[in-house]
């Protein structure tokens, strides 16, 4: 654990954020839901994540019948809920728990989309009853080539009402891994806060 609070300490000075020891932000998403500790960070910080998107980025690891770690970023996006109040992109193949159930059982529709690379990459799920068209121009051509390539290539993000939590599974992606998953999760946010006041 040295190691991940040595690299949230470079990252927190390096973004002037606020480092915590640990920040208690509950189950707001899936991967949250599926912590025994209840959504609890640590180490942590809190600040501006990347560019003008507020959040806090932290490290998540609970213990099923092993250790899952993921380090995440959260940041909220309020006008959401009423237009999209469920969208998870998770990469193909991760594993939050041992029997691969979400915290969230409600009922999911799966997304198609037209992106091989994507579809190869993400499973992509929303709520029932989702408008399709609304989905369509959420997501555009450009938001579909930045989530086939975007980097880390571990990336994933939930949004659940309004929460949007940016994930991916490293025991210590170093300042630079953290850097990457903030720009990631912040870049998907201002998205669909876009697509949101349309």
């Amino acid at each position: 654990m040295a190691d991940v609070s040595s690299s949230f300490s470079a990252f927190a000075a390096d973004r002037k954020l606020q480092l915590l020891p640990a920040v208690d932000i509950g189950l707001l998403t899936p991967l949250l839901a599926e912590s025994t500790v209840g959504g609890q960070l640590a180490p942590a910080a809190r600040g501006l994540i990347a560019g003008e998107t507020e959040g806090v980025v932290g490290h998540l690891a609970y213990k099923r019948n092993k250790t899952f770690r993921f380090n995440v970023a959260l940041t909220e996006v309020p006008n959401s809920t009423p237009l999209v109040p469920r969208l998870f992109c998770v990469r193909q193949g991760r594993s939050t728990r041992d029997d691969e159930f979400y915290g969230f059982g409600a009922r999911y529709s799966k997304l198609w989309t037209e992106s091989t690379k994507l579809n190869d990459r993400y499973t992509i799920s929303t709520s029932p009853y989702q408008d399709p068209i609304w989905m369509r121009r959420l997501f555009s051509p450009a938001l579909v080539d930045y989530l086939a390539h975007v980097e880390p290539a571990d990336f994933s993000f939930e949004l659940a009402y309004g929460s949007l939590l940016g994930s991916v599974e490293d025991d210590d992606p170093g300042p630079d891994g953290l850097a990457a998953l903030c720009e990631a999760t912040a870049k998907v946010a201002e998205r669909i806060a876009k697509e949101c006041e349309e």
